[in-house]
This record gives structure tokens, C-alpha cells and sequence, in this order.
């Protein structure tokens, strides 16, 4: 497409081009754009390096801003040891060898294998000349797409063309070289993008997904039931994605494919949130992700592994046992400088917040499943929607290099691209903090989030401590209460909006009981099953279609504890407490009358 195109040769020596649809500098109203940090720098956007005029102009490479993009390459790499197209070389990765005669991708063999490699060599363009930094991009050296000449979005048109795109993202990494997959980025308008892009280029309608049994309403909501995509619930726990009831799950779907009965597709694709799961607060542990990437090669699943809240990571604020003097100095503090302490920790040390809030910093952060992939079944989105904030409406994906090629397809289709101000100015931000000052403000992101986790939950202990059940959070933003009782949500929503405290219920995260929820998965899976019952489901599947509401468990909630002041948090817990309590002595008394 043309701003790949100009993108090969933008900035080499002697070229001139007469590809650029784009307006000149001169048309640009804006020469100088300057922010100013909370610590009082200034990040300006200006002639040097022409970053005013670059901050005003199309994208010249389809994948993204090249200074952004180096950026965050290098911090793949740091973080979760990878191989990423165009950053430091790697250290020998030893990769999982697939057993003869299993191909990726599903059906079809190696015929399909074969048929895939041949299209992931046909989407990967022939090496171009070396680019230089944007920076040194030129008037007559630069061009853009003009808009209106983006390709449409290359997504499969059918389920055949589906399992091609599937099976380039693991069969062009596992089976093509002995070595590591290499990966690549491409930039996109947040993390709700990345996942439309992903959903369109890998799933045609009718498809099956792997979702957990609660999971992140926007994408459900806007994303996979708009696209037609049926739903095949997991129950979660503690850790999140049960990775047991993953695997019995995903037998019973291919026994039912195989049947031909009912409308389910072999599931290809896994969405799960394993930091701070939103709405569960769940994470993940190591041992758990490892056994999930176990049964997804044994299903030949990928995984869209949707890690929006990793940098809000706190293992050790709120949990039982910590000071409570030193967490409520933490609130207070949380907004000063971050120091480094001496803890042990994973990958490095720990870093020691000014109060007694422990964090781990970006040394301690936890294996992702990206770190744990060997053969390129992994497709991750970061957002810098909870780094930096929402409003940049920036993202990135890390994927097999040749579906991050199509990925970047679809998004400059899309969108040409997301914004360039904010790429460009996130880009100069990045650059000024250096390494060191962006693990300093990760560190810090960390304190302020670990102590509010903190606070709620000393004010959830206080006050719903016989009222309702939940878990200290060790990630993201959210804890997740579970009232026993058998109450009716509607009614106990309409009594908390009398008491003017807002929540949300967990009904409008439930991925059972939809229509496109697969049939036999639409009531909760009990933890165990005769194994009889079990042989049997595997061999007849189930001819049931109709959409079934189990037995009603505990009414769930979200509460956020992030955007909102501590002692608002408080209050609205207050509140909450005396209307669960008031909506169970009227149960009871209904049930004694």
C-alpha cells in the first residue's frame, strides 16, 4: 500500500519522491506544542527533529511512529525476553517442537500448514532499504496515504480463510525455523482497537470464542457480539481462567464440531485478562498461565492475551498481616518520589514507596504469557490507556511478525493509524524520562495503586466483613464482592442508586446466558463431573441450542476503588453495607413469612 511504500524509502540518500499525497509543512497551522509533566518538565514538540511537523502528518509507517516504535521494541524485549523484529538480538530461545504430522491451524494436515506458510511469505515484503529515524524524514523524501487510498481491512472473508490467518500466526513461527518466532509491533488508537483488529483479521461470523465466565463488557459488548462470534465460557477462581475447566471445555466444543451438530466451530481463539482482571481482579500465577498454554497447544488455540492492567501490579499492598499505620502513610504519600529498596524480588529488586507500600516495580512484574510462549501462539495487547492515561487513545499489539504485517493492514484501514500527536509527543516523553525515570514513574503508579487497594480493602473488611465474600487486589483497579443470599440485583441495584452509591453488577460482565453463548455452556460448570457423564458428553456432544439460565449464585458487583478519593470510597462502602444488610433481613423475613 502507498505509505508502506513511502515509508521503504523515506529519508535515503538521493531519493525523491513523488508519492506524497500529503499537505506540506507550510499548510500546517501549529509550529510549537509543549506539555508540562506533574513534576514541572516540559515536553516540546518543535522544529527539532521536525517533530511539530510530525505530530501533524499522516503515519509514514503503516506499523506506526518509528521512534515510538524502537521504544517500545526495546521494552518488549527487556520485559518479556523475546525475539521482536528490529531490536537487540536475543540469546538462544529453546522452542517447543511440534510431533510429526500435527499441523497448525487445525484440519487439513500439513496441506493446511503448507497453505499457510505460502500466504505468511506472501504478506512479509522484501527487506527495504534501512529507514532513518523520522527525524530525518524530509519534505521530499516523505509521502503519505492520502487517506482515502488505505486498503480495506484485511480480515478473512470465510471460515476457510480464517484458518489460514490462524494458522500463519503459529505455523510461520513454529514449523518454518528451529529458532525463537520473532515478533513485531504495531501501534494502535488503545487496546479496544488492537482487539477489533485482531477479532476482524482472525474470525469470521459464527466463530467460536474462549472467554472467561465474567469478562471485559467493551470488548464483548462492542467487539465479539457485533462480529457474530459464539461464546464458550470458562469458569474462573482465584487465579482467573480455570485452566481445567479450559481443557474439558475445549473437548466437549471439538467433539460437538466434529458431530456437526449445532452451530459450534472448533475454537481457535483464547481472550483472557490475566493481570487485574477486569471485572474479577484476578491474577494470574505462573504455574497457571504454563498450564493454560499447555492445553491451548494441545487444542491448537491461540491466545489473545489482553494485559491492560500489567503495570498496575502490587502483590504486597492490602494483603492481611501489613501495617496499617504504613499503608495510610502510603495513601498519603503515594504521590512523592518512589525510592528503591532492598526486598527480594523476581528479576530484581523491589522497590520500597515512601510509607511502607511495597512494590515490585518493572523488574518485579510477572511472567506474562508472552514470556511463557515458545512457538508463537500468544498475541498480546499493552495499552498505555492505565500507564499514562486514557485519553492518548494508544495501544500497541505483539504478534508473529507475519500477522503484525497484516495487523498494520487492517489498521491503517481503519484508522491510518492512531494519532500522531499523541504518538510523537508519548515518543518525546519517553525519550526525556529515559529507561531509569520510566521505571521511576512505573514504581510510583505502583505505590499510589497498592495503597488505594489497601484502603479498600481495610474499608471493605470493616464494613461487608459478614455480609459479603471477595479478595484482597493484588492488580488493576477493581475488587470483586460476592453477596451470599440469593438476592435479586435488579432490586438491590434500584435500592443502591436510592442511596446514591453507584456500581456495577456483574450480570453485564456474564458471558453465560447470552444468546450467543454455546448451549450446554450457558449454566455454570460444576468443579467436578462423573466421569461417565463426562465420556458421555464427549462422545454424544449436545444437540441443545436453546439458551438456558442456570441457578442463580451469589449477586456479584464491581467496585472501583481508582477513581474516586479515599474518603468517597469509604462512604460508598458505608452505604453499600446498609443496603445488602437491609435487602437480606427482608429476604429472610419473606422467608419466614
Amino acid at each position: 500500500m502507498p505509505s508502506g511504500l513511502v515509508h521503504r524509502f523515506a529519508g535515503v540518500d538521493g531519493v525523491i519522491s513523488l508519492a506524497a499525497g500529503l499537505p506540506p509543512a507550510e499548510a500546517f497551522p501549529v509550529t510549537e506544542l509543549t506539555a508540562r509533566t506533574v513534576d514541572g518538565q516540559d515536553v516540546t514538540l518543535g522544529s527539532e527533529g521536525r517533530q511539530a511537523y510530525l505530530a501533524q502528518q499522516y503515519n509514514f509507517n503503516p506499523k506506526g511512529y518509528d521512534p515510538l516504535l524502537k521504544w517500545l521494541r526495546n521494552l518488549t524485549v527487556e520485559l518479556h525476553g523475546v525475539q521482536v523484529a528490529n531490536a537487540p538480538a536475543q540469546g538462544p530461545v529453546v522452542v517447543k517442537k511440534k510431533e510429526p504430522g500435527t499441523a497448525a491451524g487445525g484440519p487439513g494436515g500439513d496441506t493446511a500448514a503448507a497453505v499457510a506458510l505460502t500466504v505468511a511469505a506472501a504478506a512479509t515484503p522484501p527487506p527495504p532499504p534501512p529507514p532513518a529515524e523520522a527525524e530525518a524524514v524530509t519534505a521530499s523524501g516523505a509521502g503519505g496515504t492520502g487517506g482515502a487510498t488505505a486498503a480495506a481491512p484485511a480480515g478473512p472473508t470465510d471460515a476457510e480463510s480464517a484458518a489460514v490467518a490462524v494458522a500463519v500466526a503459529v505455523a510461520a513461527t513454529t514449523q518454518a525455523s528451529p529458532e525463537a518466532p520473532v515478533r513485531d509491533l504495531v501501534l494502535t488508537s488503545g487496546a479496544i482497537h488492537a482487539i477489533f483488529a485482531i477479532i476482524s483479521c482472525l474470525t469470521d461470523p459464527g466463530d467460536t470464542i474462549v472467554v472467561d465466565e465474567y469478562t471485559y463488557t467493551h470488548a464483548l459488548e462492542c467487539v465479539f457480539l457485533p462480529r457474530g462470534l459464539r461464546l464458550l465460557p470458562i469458569r474462573g477462581d482465584r487465579e482467573g481462567l480455570d485452566a481445567e475447566d479450559l481443557d474439558r471445555q475445549l473437548q466437549l466444543a471439538t467433539a460437538e464440531a466434529a458431530a456437526g451438530r449445532g452451530a459450534c466451530r472448533r475454537p481457535r481463539l483464547l481472550y483472557t485478562i490475566p493481570t487485574g482482571h477486569n471485572p474479577t481482579g484476578a491474577v494470574m500465577g505462573e504455574q497457571r498461565k504454563r498450564r493454560i498454554l499447555e492445553v491451548c497447544e494441545a487444542h491448537d488455540l491461540l491466545i489473545l492475551e489482553d494485559d491492560a492492567y500489567y503495570w498496575l501490579y502490587y502483590p504486597y499492598g492490602g494483603e492481611s498481616g501489613d501495617n496499617p499505620g504504613d499503608v495510610e502513610r502510603g495513601e498519603a504519600e503515594a504521590e512523592a518520589e518512589v525510592e528503591k529498596g532492598e526486598l527480594e524480588g523476581r528479576g530484581g529488586s523491589i522497590a520500597l514507596a515512601r510509607g511502607g507500600i511495597r512494590v515490585p516495580g518493572l523488574e518485579g512484574l510477572p511472567p506474562s504469557l508472552l514470556h511463557l510462549d515458545t512457538c508463537g501462539r500468544v498475541i498480546r495487547v499493552d495499552t498505555f490507556s492505565k500507564l499514562l492515561g486514557p485519553g492518548y487513545r494508544l495501544g500497541w499489539i505483539t504478534a508473529p511478525s507475519p500477522l503484525a504485517a497484516k495487523l498494520a493492514n487492517w489498521v491503517q484501514a481503519s484508522t491510518v493509524g492512531p494519532c500522531s500527536v499523541t504518538q510523537v509527543l508519548v515518543a518525546k516523553l519517553l525519550q526525556q524520562w529515559g529507561m531509569d525515570g520510566f521505571k521511576a514513574y512505573v514504581r510510583k503508579l505502583q505505590g499510589l495503586y497498592a495503597s488505594r487497594a489497601a484502603m479498600a480493602h481495610a474499608a471493605v473488611s470493616a464494613h461487608l466483613g459478614d455480609l459479603a465474600e471477595w479478595q484482597a487486589p493484588h492488580a488493576g483497579m477493581f475488587m470483586w464482592i460476592q453477596i451470599p443470599g440469593d438476592l435479586d440485583e435488579g432490586a438491590l441495584l434500584d435500592a443502591l442508586v436510592a442511596a446514591k452509591v453507584v456500581v456495577v453488577p456483574g450480570s453485564m460482565f456474564a458471558t453465560r446466558g447470552l444468546q450467543a453463548t454455546l448451549g450446554w455452556a450457558a449454566a455454570p460448570t460444576q468443579p467436578t463431573q462423573p466421569q461417565q457423564h463426562q465420556q458421555q458428553q464427549l462422545e454424544e456432544g449436545t444437540r441443545q441450542e436453546s439458551v438456558e439460565t442456570g441457578p442463580r449464585g451469589p449477586c456479584c458487583l464491581r467496585l472501583s476503588f481508582a477513581g474516586c478519593p479515599p474518603e468517597d470510597f469509604r462512604e460508598g462502602v458505608v452505604r453499600l453495607a446498609n443496603v445488602i444488610r437491609a435487602a437480606l433481613l427482608s429476604r429472610g423475613a419473606q422467608e419466614r413469612g
